[in-house]
C-alpha cells in the first residue's frame, strides 16, 4: 500500500500540470539556464531571480534547490525527486554579457559578434518625477504577486518620459525578450533582405530539405509561421516541442530542422519557435548575418544553441527597455532611426502587412488590424509579445511605445492594453 507521502507526490506531480517525468529534466535546465541569465546577464538580486524562474510550474515551486557562486555558475536540484541528477547551467566567459547554457557534458564558445554599427541613440531621456504618469508607473511596479512586473518604460516620440524598475533591475539592464526576440529576428533578416543577399520568397532549403516537399518552404513562410512542418508548441506536458527544443535537445536547430512536412505552405497559421530556429539556422550561413546596423540601445545579448553555433531568436534576445523601445520606432518610422535610415520603408510595409493566415499577424510582429489583440487600441497598433506577459507595444496613432518585463504567474495577469489605456490619459500631449 501507498504511503501517504507518496500520494501526496504524486497528488503535486498531477497538480503540477506536467504529463510524465519527461518534463522534470527540462524543469530543471529551465530553471539552470534562467536563473544564470537573471542574475549574471539581466542583473536581478539572486533572491527575485530564484523566485520569479522557478515560478514556471507554480505547484512544485517549493521543490526546488538552486545554488549559485560567484562566477554566476548555477545549480539545481529537487527535493521532492531526490533521484533526478542535479541540472547546471553556467555562462560561456566571464564577460558580464556573455550568454548563459545549459550543461550537456561540453559548452563551446559562440563565435564573436561583430560589434553593431553605432549611428548614435535617438533616444532623449525627459524623466518627470513626481509626475502622474511616473507615479502609476512607480504604483505598477511595487504590486508584486501575481503580475511580478519588474520594468517598465513609456516613449514619446524619441523621448523616454517615464520608467520604473525593481529587483535590483536598471535603465541598462539586458532583459530577455523571450518570444519578443522573434520580432529582433525580423530585424536581422531584414538587414539581410535590404542587402540583396536573399529574397522572402527564396526558399531557405535547409539540409536535407531539397529532398522532399520542405523544399517549398521560404523565408516568408517562416517569418509569417505558415511553413507547414509539424509543431507544437507547449513548454510542459504532451508533445511540447518548445521545451523540449530550447531545453532538452542539445541541437536546437537539428531539432526544429527535421520536423515532418504537416501541410502545404502559407495554409496554416500555426505559432512555431521551431520556425525561428530554422531562420536562425538559414542566417548564420550568410556571412555578415549580424548586422542590426545600429547600437541596440546599450547592453545587449544573445543565447546560442549548447554548441555556440546557432543564435537562439525564437527566444534569447536581450536588451534594454530603450533598446526593445528604440527597435519599435523603427517600424512606426519607416525605418528610421533618428538620421540612420536602418531598414527599408519596404521592408517595413513587408513585415507590418497582414499574414494571408493571420491577419493579426505580419512578419515576426503581432497586430491589431481586426483589433483582436488589443480590442480597445488604434488598429495600427503592433507589438512584440513574449513570455510572463512581456511586452513591447507600439501606438503610431499616438508616437508612443510602451515596454513591460516580468513574470507573470499566469499569462494575462497582467493587462496589458488596460495599463496602456491609463497611461495614454496621463502622456502629455
Amino acid at each position: 500500500m501507498m504511503g501517504k507521502s507518496g500520494i501526496a507526490l504524486l497528488l503535486v506531480w498531477g497538480l503540477a500540470g506536467c504529463d510524465n517525468t519527461k518534463d522534470l529534466p527540462l524543469l530543471g535546465r529551465y530553471v539552470a539556464k534562467n536563473v544564470c541569465a537573471s542574475v549574471w546577464l539581466e542583473g536581478y538580486d539572486d533572491a527575485a531571480a530564484i523566485q520569479y524562474v522557478t515560478n514556471i510550474a507554480t505547484l512544485i515551486q517549493p521543490s526546488w534547490n538552486v545554488r549559485l557562486d560567484e562566477r554566476g555558475r548555477v545549480a539545481v536540484n529537487n527535493f521532492w525527486f531526490p533521484w533526478l541528477a542535479p541540472k547546471y547551467a553556467a555562462p560561456t566567459s566571464s564577460q558580464p554579457l556573455s550568454d548563459c547554457r545549459n550543461d550537456y557534458g561540453t559548452v563551446l564558445p559562440s563565435a564573436e559578434l561583430a560589434a553593431p554599427l553605432e549611428p548614435g541613440s535617438s533616444l532623449v531621456t525627459d524623466l518627470t518625477p513626481g509626475s502622474a504618469l511616473q507615479g502609476y508607473l512607480d504604483a505598477m511596479i511595487t504590486v508584486g504577486a501575481p503580475e511580478h512586473t519588474t520594468a517598465l518604460l513609456v516613449l514619446k516620440g524619441n523621448r523616454v518620459i517615464a520608467e520604473a524598475y525593481r529587483d535590483g533591475l536598471g535603465p541598462d539592464a539586458p532583459l530577455k525578450g523571450f518570444s519578443m526576440s522573434k520580432s529582433f529576428a525580423n530585424l536581422l533578416v531584414g538587414r539581410l533582405v535590404d542587402s540583396g543577399a536573399v529574397a522572402v520568397s527564396d526558399a531557405m532549403l535547409l539540409p536535407g530539405w531539397e529532398l522532399d516537399q520542405r523544399a517549398a518552404i521560404s523565408w516568408d513562410h517562416s517569418l509569417r509561421m505558415s511553413s507547414g512542418l509539424q509543431w507544437h508548441e507547449a513548454a510542459l506536458g504532451e508533445n511540447n516541442d518548445q521545451g523540449q527544443m530550447f531545453y532538452n535537445s542539445v541541437d536546437p536547430s537539428g531539432y526544429a530542422a527535421t520536423k515532418p512536412y504537416s501541410v502545404e505552405p502559407n495554409t496554416r497559421f500555426n505559432y512555431s519557435s521551431g520556425d525561428f530556429m530554422n531562420l536562425a539556422t538559414a542566417l548564420v550561413q550568410h556571412e555578415g548575418w549580424f548586422d542590426p546596423g545600429w547600437d541596440l540601445g546599450g547592453a545587449f545579448a544573445l543565447e546560442y544553441s549548447p554548441d555556440g553555433q546557432y543564435p537562439l531568436l525564437g527566444e534569447g534576445v536581450y536588451l534594454t527597455t530603450r533598446g526593445w523601445a528604440e527597435m519599435a520606432t523603427l517600424y512606426m518610422n519607416a525605418g528610421r532611426l533618428g538620421d540612420a535610415q536602418i531598414l527599408s520603408p519596404e521592408w517595413v510595409a513587408y513585415t507590418l502587412a497582414s499574414s494571408a493566415t493571420n491577419s493579426d499577424y505580419g512578419a515576426g510582429i503581432w497586430l491589431n488590424r481586426s483589433q483582436n489583440l488589443f480590442p480597445d487600441l488604434p488598429a495600427d497598433t503592433f507589438a512584440f509579445a513574449g513570455s510572463y506577459d512581456r511586452f513591447v507595444v507600439a501606438l503610431p496613432a499616438h508616437d508612443v511605445v510602451v515596454v513591460r518585463v516580468g513574470f507573470s504567474a499566469q499569462p494575462g495577469d497582467f493587462d496589458m492594453q488596460r495599463f496602456v489605456l491609463n497611461l495614454l490619459e496621463l502622456v502629455p500631449n
